[in-house]
């Protein structure tokens, strides 16, 4: 008797302890005890309109752990990129970059067969570029540098995307802009030597051009480095005659012919105030015939005349 007591005082203690909970509820269908946290609908496709029905009606929270919970025990199914979707498209909108990318990148992973991976590429890009925006200033050029990496991650793993392309281009001018001249010609040249799209690969040769001469304009040693942008503006001129971007090419060119004839002029001033005539006309006059339009070019000619 005193056995059966005690069962009946362990019972409705139980029972009054899960009665108590607000997390625990009893299913007549199920004939048991869940916690609404941790159950699971019985088919993917009503565990997927519960959890919409939740976000539908502004519970939001709910909704999230709801479409977790599809994903997590119905990953095979054809709601689960869905979920995955709308997971990426809910942590996106809060400004959750990080937790977005997870759910995105799953679609492309986990459900390459998805109509949604190519959503899910484009918003991933679509991101990384938005993180580039303002951020050119070089007080924060390590962070930008990082931003930049966030996209240049994204066109490594899927460079057949039809926009790849475009947003490569984009890539190659942010790291023009934070001075990253390298990173930057990198870029511009996989592009100019891999893409099938004309027009973006003469841009990209022209940023090329414009890299590498950006790299080499403030130093006064690097000849190897002049002499590669003459030769990309030589192949540039030789391949687009008729681009847009002749006079800016034709610009960075005259900039180059000052600099060298500049270069020259310092050596044959040199040799001129040193007494050395025949050494300074020599100088002068390599200045007089390849840098005729510079400033140092019509000086020499004056100081040599036109050769016979």
């Amino acid at each position: 008797m005193l056995r059966i007591k005690a069962k009946i005082f362990i019972s409705m203690f139980i029972l009054s302890a899960v009665c108590a909970s607000a997390y625990w509820e009893w299913t007549p269908e199920k004939g048991r005890w869940i916690n609404p946290k941790y159950a699971v609908k019985d088919t993917a496709k009503e565990q997927f309109l519960w959890a919409e029905q939740l976000r539908r009606e502004g519970e939001l929270e709910k909704s999230i752990n709801e479409h977790r919970k599809l994903i997590k025990h119905f990953p095979e199914s054809e709601y689960a990129p869905e979920s995955c979707y709308i997971l990426g498209e809910t942590y996106r909108v809060r400004g959750d970059i990080k937790e977005s990318f997870i759910f995105y990148e799953k679609i492309a992973e986990d459900y390459p067969g998805s109509p949604r991976v190519f959503d899910a590429i484009k918003m991933k890009l679509e991101m990384a570029e938005k993180r580039m925006e303002g951020s050119s200033f070089q007080l924060f050029k390590g962070k930008a540098k990082e931003k930049g990496e966030m996209l240049a991650g994204v066109l490594e793993k899927y460079p057949y995307f039809k926009e790849a392309d475009e947003k490569s281009l984009q890539l190659g001018k942010f790291y023009l802009d934070i001075k990253e001249y390298k990173m930057a010609k990198d870029v511009f040249l996989k592009l100019a030597d891999n893409t099938m799209n004309a027009e973006v690969r003469e841009e990209a040769s022209f940023y090329l051009v414009k890299a590498e001469y950006l790299s080499v304009s403030g130093a006064t040693t690097d000849t190897e480095g002049l002499k590669r942008v003459k030769e990309r503006i030589n192949r540039f001129n030789a391949l687009y005659s008729e681009s847009k971007h002749v006079e800016e090419i034709l610009d960075i060119k005259n900039k180059l012919d000052a600099y060298e004839a500049k270069k020259y002029f310092e050596i044959a001033s040199y040799y001129e105030k040193a007494g050395k005539k025949k050494a300074a006309d020599y100088y002068f006059r390599i200045i007089a015939e390849n840098y005729p339009e510079t400033e140092y070019g019509k000086i020499s000619l004056k100081k040599v005349g036109p050769a016979d």
